[in-house]
């Protein structure tokens, strides 16, 4: 899994209109980045737009980068300037953005299509956005209504603009960031009447049959993935998701056959090192070959994963198909392990195991 920070947007101005917009569009920039074999992370406190400052935040955060910007708004114009460092302090992009007010809900996607592409997932990245120009009135209401989590006039701006799919993104960024807390019940609640008034909005659905699945409903959530699946089209990250969501359901109920396809189908779509190992460990038991080799192709897409090199040395034990490759993991994942004690400890034991 490739981590990248989000740090807060630095705004140029003191207008509250200009904040507002900016605290938006770091958070969806984020959400756009986050897909099968990404994690985005959202932070809060303010950091110094500079490689060193940015790698440091990376390095304190454990991801690979943190992309940071400053932000400008004038005569209905946004004006940013972006920065991508990596852990070590280096640029890996640099670039402005310019584009006018009514061009705000696009920007966090054309933003992360930039940043995955500049760090080589370009299979992981969103598809161009083809919604046409908002009202600029409207931007600067979507961008009140999210700084104050107003779900009424976000769930309104998503039936007076149905070609608007920010306010609905902006609701299903909130749900998400609000499971197990006391917001939960209030944004299930939006949730489901956001499905109502946007039936074919494969990410709505995604989201709703989330809830369903959290309150144990999995038979409507795996109807709602199932939609979501279908009406994602050719948006090959929303697709894999949705397939990624239903082998979990599926899994759940021990249809292990029914949870292998759902995850080969995500597999096609994003190759994705958690994903490989989920089907590894399916597989063992039908075809331990297959099984190991999926392991292993999790291991390469995640070679600094010592949890993955466990699995893969624990599975080549079991099955006896190469105790020296199965040293090799074991010691592999114990190097990586080091400031992991609880997983060190697993390690130690696998590393006794096989070499007693």
């Amino acid at each position: 899994m490739r981590g990248i920070a989000v740090v807060p947007f630095a705004v140029d101005g003191i207008e509250p209109e200009a904040h507002d917009l900016a605290q938006w569009l770091a958070g969806e920039t984020a959400w756009e980045l986050c897909g099968p074999g990404i994690e985005a992370r959202l932070v809060i406190d303010p950091v110094a737009l500079s490689p060193e400052a940015l790698g440091d935040a990376a390095a304190q955060l454990g991801v690979e980068a943190a992309l940071g910007a400053t932000f400008a708004l004038a005569a209905e114009r946004l004006t940013l300037h972006l920065l991508l460092a990596e852990a070590r302090g280096n640029v890996r992009a640099q670039w402005d953005e310019l584009a006018p007010l009514g061009i705000g809900p696009h920007l966090g996607r054309r933003i992360a299509r930039r940043v995955l592409h500049a760090l080589g997932e370009d299979a992981a990245a969103p598809p161009e956005s083809i919604e046409r120009e908002a009202p600029g009135a409207v931007v600067l209401r979507l961008a009140r209504a999210v700084r104050r989590l107003d779900v009424d006039d976000l769930l309104a701006l998503a039936t007076e603009f149905p070609a608007l799919s920010a306010a609905p993104r902006v609701l299903l960024h909130a749900a998400q960031r609000a499971i197990g807390e006391e917001k939960m019940p209030a944004l299930f609640s939006a949730l489901e009447r956001l499905a109502q008034a946007r039936p074919h909005d494969a990410e709505v659905l995604l989201a709703l049959g989330d809830y369903r699945a959290l309150h144990l409903d999995e038979s409507s959530a795996r109807q709602l993935y199932l939609r979501a699946r279908d009406a994602a089209g050719s948006d090959r990250r929303v697709v894999a998701l949705a397939c990624l969501r239903l082998a979990a359901v599926a899994e759940s109920a021990a249809r292990t056959d029914e949870a292998i396809q759902h995850l080969r189908a995500a597999i096609r779509l994003a190759d994705d090192a958690r994903a490989h190992a989920r089907l590894g460990r399916l597989l063992l038991a039908k075809d331990p070959a297959e099984g190991i080799l999926a392991l292993t192709r999790a291991t390469v897409l995640a070679p600094g994963d010592a949890a993955l090199h466990l699995a893969l040395a624990r599975a080549l034990r079991e099955h006896g198909s190469d105790p020296v490759r199965a040293v090799a993991a074991a010691s592999r994942a114990a190097r990586l392990a080091e400031a992991d004690p609880s997983l060190a400890d697993e390690v130690r034991a696998e590393l006794e195991l096989l070499l007693s």
